[in-house]
């Protein structure tokens, strides 16, 4: 087996998977957006999709019509004081609509200023007071745990080879980091701990480990799952439902799969999306998996100029999953990178990252299932065209950073926006 250390330097020596944005790549992507802000050329389409982390399920039944709740919870607040104010964020997470991370590149010249250089500003007041955690620092892969643990990864210096990598961990909001030791494999996740999926492969694949920040230990999990596993948005599996979710490529047959344990991932069942749209040349892409808390999930499968959305159910006990495909979705306009989020009232909402000429910069659209299985083009509330992709944190509150001017933004349902800070 690779080692620890090993499986992290081949990984950040390694390109990134089309499901996962790193800190350079949201760079990159902010560099082309302000470049087109400020130019009359058109360039290229930024910034690959998001492979909706595997959480879990919905909390309602699925297939609901597309309906408008009243907004519910608090109103997010307007903007607090914030000490970077009109710099550009190249990173955002949150552990809940309290507890909020935001990141700064500190390159503001050309090279050889480091594009892995951060200063994390935090707020756990909802948005309405920052504080710059700790000082400026090279991080990238940054994941929120829960509402004080984060982890990161300190690139190597110099030459990849032969430099170790340090897996980074903070239970104290990002004020202060201890990089983790190598532990012995975990037989299943268990509570303090959390899995996350570590890429291993030049094509992005990856294995999980369980990381306890608390004691600041990351060991794999002795029990993969079945199948070449690919990393959600942001690396982490989250236990949602009672389940884990994963999302990945059949081994035997080179398909879609989605394999889900019912017993903190000391067992695993898969399904085979077999029916999935033909690949394309270059090979099936994994399944973006979807949910919002309960035993329903979403699969997105993507083959060649088509896709397919399946509505998976999962049973009782350590028993497999049943899958439903919607057949409707076919209607819906294909690009490479479709993600989507399921709302608080359960409906089920596609996303896309499309150019618009018009605005010379890339915007999302979104759709929305209706209950005769079909998908209607619709927009959400307050967020800008900018913002995206849409994450959701354990409890069921959804946040969404604009690339256009940094701001980020807030939602207790997933349809009703506000501004939680503003650039």
């Amino acid at each position: 087996m690779t080692g620890l250390h090993e499986l992290f330097e081949e990984a950040v020596d390694s390109p990134s998977p089309p499901s996962r944005l790193t800190a350079e790549e949201v760079y990159a992507a902010g560099r082309r957006r302000r470049r087109r802000r400020l130019a009359t050329a058109t360039c290229a389409s930024a910034a690959a999709l998001a492979t909706i982390a595997a959480a879990a399920a919905s909390l309602l039944a699925p297939g609901k019509p597309v309906e408008r709740p009243p907004v519910a919870g608090r109103t997010i607040p307007a903007v607090g004081s914030d000490p970077h104010v009109g710099q550009l964020v190249q990173w955002a997470g949150a552990a809940d609509a309290n507890h909020l991370y935001r990141a700064f590149s500190t390159c503001t010249g050309p090279p050889p200023c480091s594009k892995a250089r951060f200063q994390l500003t935090g707020s756990d007041d909802g948005g309405h007071t920052w504080s710059e955690r700790g000082t400026p620092r090279e991080i990238l892969n940054l994941a929120v745990l829960d509402a004080g643990a984060l982890v990161g990864v300190v690139p190597p210096q110099g030459q990849a080879h032969g430099v170790t990598t340090t897996v980074m961990t903070s239970t104290d909001g990002a004020r202060t980091w201890t990089a983790v030791q190598p532990a012995a494999a975990v037989h299943g996740v268990p509570d303090g701990s959390t899995a996350i999926c570590w890429p291993q492969a030049r094509d992005g694949s990856c294995a999980l480990q369980v990381v306890n920040p608390g004691l600041h230990q990351i060991g794999a999990l002795a029990e993969q799952p079945p199948l070449k596993a690919y990393p959600p948005d942001e690396l982490v599996i989250r236990k949602s439902g009672g389940r884990l979710w994963v999302g990945g490529i059949d081994p035997a047959t080179g398909r879609p799969a989605a394999a889900t344990s019912a017993d903190s991932g000391r067992t695993w069942s898969v399904h085979v999306f077999a029916d999935a749209p033909p690949c394309s040349s270059e090979g099936c892409r994994p399944p973006s998996l979807a949910s919002g808390g309960g035993a329903t999930v979403y699969a997105v499968t993507e083959g060649g100029s088509k896709q397919a959305i399946y509505r998976g159910t999962a049973g009782a006990g350590p028993g497999g999953t049943s899958w439903q495909r919607l057949t409707m979705a076919e209607r819906i306009p294909q690009r490479r990178g479709l993600g989507s989020f399921v709302a608080g009232d359960g409906t089920h909402v596609l996303y896309q990252l499309v150019d618009d000429p018009d605005q010379n910069t890339d915007v999302y659209r979104f759709w929305a299932a209706r209950a005769d299985g079909g998908y209607e083009s619709v927009e959400l509330t307050g967020l800008p065209a900018s913002a995206g992709p849409i994450r959701r944190t354990p409890n069921g509150w959804f946040y969404a950073l604009s690339h256009a001017d940094g701001g980020l933004y807030g939602s207790t349902d997933g349809w009703h926006w506000s501004p939680v800070t503003g650039n």
